[in-house]
């Protein structure tokens, strides 16, 4: 039960750094280490379509390091954010 929640604040973490990508006002380090927790969640969990999906999102942090789409980070931090959201509160 720890782990779940734990991963829902992560991903809620990871949501408010994806947001503030494009403004230049999120770490870059802290972006880094948000990219490698969703890739490395991803693929530990594999074989789930929300997990594929972390995935992709946490490829996507890497390459908003260098060029951020501001639509895509909304996007993506959107999802992350419910995401996290639910995992923290319902489950």
């Amino acid at each position: 039960m720890f782990l779940f929640r734990f991963f829902g604040f992560l991903d809620f973490l990871s949501a408010f750094l994806l947001i503030l990508a494009p403004y230049e006002l999120s770490p870059l380090r802290l972006l880094f280490g948000a990219a490698l927790y969703l890739i490395l969640k991803g693929y530990i969990f594999r074989g789930d379509l929300f997990s594929t999906i972390d995935m992709i999102i946490g490829f996507y942090c890497l390459l908003a390091l260098i060029l951020p789409i501001k639509f895509l980070s909304i996007i993506a931090g959107i999802y992350l954010f419910f995401k996290g959201f639910y995992t923290m509160v319902i489950a």
